[in-house]
């Protein structure tokens, strides 16, 4: 019988997304997150009943057997009498993650057991198909490698560059190094090159293998024996694009490289700098990747490992917008997976959630930054002061989404309907101009600023009505005295109101103009931020800081998920995409592509003559013209254009 190394749910993804946030180095100094780090429990007893068996249970850590109460040790095979026999084994690890293995007929380790960490009630203990031997520890994130080979190493400043190419993430094994020997790493040349503002660079001496970390060049300065272990996680990508412009092409090509680099035990916002998991970056992360890969695992892992242990003290990452992200993101996940027993188990940490943000409102109902509070929303210039619009808005969607969580698990989300409702109407009381057209910033300066941000939200999130819809659209997306938007990050829910609105020409214009000066001017990866009035070098800057951008975020990947949603039109029209819609558009001069639907895919080809699809799914249904056409699992729907 299958088993598998257990633990309390919950502590695997806590406990490796502690290590993801202590792992930050810059410059010789260890930076660990500046927010709350939850660690897993440090002793927990897992049990089951059983009999007329043997057994053999290993411990991560220190503990012993229990049946029927008599002590017995660990790492020996045991005998359980006939008949039904309660049985338990302790594991106890200060620092570590406490695991269980237990080798058996009759009561293998995993869904046959329950676990307490001496809190409450018994819990079904966690566990994962890639710890399923004794020697895969559940310490060791399991992830692959391969060898990378350099494209070109080059002598220069007394040193030697190595170039691999693009943007990767390797562990470096090295030998042959008598004396200290100076490593830069750099996701550009001149970063590798510029030992005194690198980022990342490390002395070493002696045979070793080095952490993994990010870099398209590596400069070494004497010649040593040195090998690239790319890192990995082995994920099978499911969904893809492809249409008549090669810019397009390769700007999605490298928008799914940028993505894959940064899926790892979690949703990172980038692979060289933070190399952290943040909620806003992750909630975008959860939208590609349903169009992607669509691995549920990984945004379990993400949304675990960010909330981390109760009771809640902070905003997650310390972040207003990030705490209702985290909300806003549960009830699409249930959406793209369907996943109704995760739903269940984690809806008590969003209503926890919840209530706290609800405990940082101001007089006048709204929610405000106080003090060690993060007001983000973007890298932009707003007017900050008081209770900002775009927090307010987005407070909505959470209470809408808390309200169709509850409804979903069989609880009432009558209360979360009427706060939205009460809220919406305070924020068309308190934000919106209409001489302006949109919804400012803040009412408490007087100063009536406005940016695209908000009203973009308000737009996506269903709070500006039709007509104020279309106000906004001419108002301020339209409007380029609006200061313009320059993160991949917001430039992704830009595209989707401009998506959502059926304007494609805007959606072209900005992908090309924007995501293609990026590779136009040599990115393998898509970078934190771009702004074309700079040159040269100050491309690479950020946070006062010669190289502080990133190279490679996550965020700039957004162009997998419109094309997914709104160019090849597939979305769920039931959780888990029971059902489902395929309702592609003629653009682009013809296109075709995947996108992963449960454990099938729908496949679409737009020519200049005609529009097929498949589906490998049952459910969905092919929307044309205005007519509808149920789509039958293998067979191909074919419609003259």
């Amino acid at each position: 019988m299958k088993s598998y190394w257990m633990w309390y749910p919950g502590d695997y993804e806590i406990y490796h997304t502690m290590l993801i946030h202590m792992r930050r180095d810059e410059r010789e100094q260890t930076v660990p997150a500046f927010w709350k780090m939850s660690s897993p429990e440090v002793n927990v007893t897992f049990s089951t009943v059983a009999g007329g068996g043997k057994m053999t249970a290993y411990s991560n850590g220190e503990g012993y057997v229990q049946i029927d109460n008599k002590r017995l040790p660990l790492n020996k095979e045991l005998t359980i009498p006939e008949g039904e026999h309660k049985i338990s084994v302790s594991a106890a690890k200060p620092g570590g993650l406490p695991a269980v293995y237990v080798e058996s007929d009759v009561c293998p380790s995993g869904d046959l057991w329950k676990c307490n960490a001496h809190n409450g009630d018994a819990l079904k203990v966690g566990f994962s198909k890639h710890h399923d031997s004794l020697d895969k520890t559940p310490e060791i994130f399991p992830f692959e490698y391969k060898t990378l080979t350099p494209v070109s190493k080059e002598e220069v400043n007394g040193g030697y560059l190595y170039d691999y190419g693009c943007e990767t993430f390797c562990r470096i094994n090295v030998k042959g190094i008598c004396e200290n020997t100076l490593i830069c790493y750099g996701e550009s040349r001149e970063e590798a090159l510029d030992g005194d503002n690198c980022i990342i660079f490390e002395y070493v001496k002696g045979d070793k293998t080095l952490k993994a970390r990010a870099f398209r060049y590596i400069y070494v300065n004497r010649d040593i024996e040195l090998e690239a272990e790319f890192e990995y996680l082995p994920l099978v990508q499911r969904g893809d694009f492809k249409c008549n412009n090669p810019l397009i092409n390769q700007i999605y090509n490298t928008s799914v490289y940028t993505f894959y680099l940064n899926c790892r035990e979690c949703f990172l916002d980038g692979i060289k700098r933070d190399r952290w998991v943040w909620s806003g970056d992750a909630y975008q992360s959860g939208k590609i990747n349903a169009y992607l890969y669509a691995d549920r695992d990984i945004v379990k892992r993400t949304a675990l490992g960010l909330f981390g242990k109760s009771p809640v003290v902070q905003h997650i990452n310390t972040i207003i917008d990030y705490s209702f992200f985290w909300i806003i993101g549960l009830f699409e996940y249930y959406i793209t997976y369907g996943d109704i027993e995760f739903l269940k188990d984690i809806f008590p940490r969003a209503v926890e959630l919840i209530s706290f943000c609800e405990s940082r409102k101001n007089s006048d109902g709204f929610i405000e930054g106080i003090k060690n509070d993060w007001t983000f929303i973007d890298w932009s210039d707003f007017d900050m002061t008081g209770a900002m619009s775009a927090e307010q808005i987005l407070f909505v969607a959470a209470y809408r989404a808390m309200a169709n969580i509850a409804e979903a698990i069989g609880e009432n989300g009558d209360e979360y309907l009427e706060k939205a409702k009460a809220l919406n109407e305070k924020i068309d009381e308190f934000y919106w101009n209409e001489e302006l057209g949109g919804y400012i910033d803040s009412y408490s300066s007087g100063k009536n600023h406005i940016t695209r941000h908000a009203n973009i939200f308000a737009i996506l999130y269903g709070i500006a009505s039709p007509e104020r819809t279309r106000i906004i659209t001419e108002k301020v997306l339209k409007n380029d005295n609006i200061t313009k938007i320059t993160t991949p990050y917001f430039k992704g829910y830009e595209l989707d109101v401009l998506a959502m609105l059926g304007e494609f020409d805007a959606v072209e214009k900005e992908i090309v103009s924007y995501w293609g000066e990026m590779i136009k001017l040599g990115a393998t990866s898509i970078w934190e931020e771009f702004d074309p009035e700079k040159r040269g070098v100050e491309h690479y800057g950020m946070y006062s800081d010669k190289f502080g951008k990133s190279l490679c975020h996550a965020w700039g990947a957004g162009s997998v998920y419109i094309f997914g949603k709104y160019y090849m039109g597939v979305s769920p029209t039931a959780p888990g995409y029971e059902t489902f819609k395929v309702e592609p558009i003629i653009r682009l001069g013809g296109f075709e592509g995947r996108v992963p639907v449960r454990d099938g895919e729908v496949k679409i080809r737009v020519t200049d003559e005609y529009i097929s699809v498949t589906s490998t799914a049952s459910g969905g249904i092919f929307v044309y013209k205005g007519q509808e056409y149920p789509l039958n699992i293998n067979e191909e729907i074919r419609r003259k254009l």
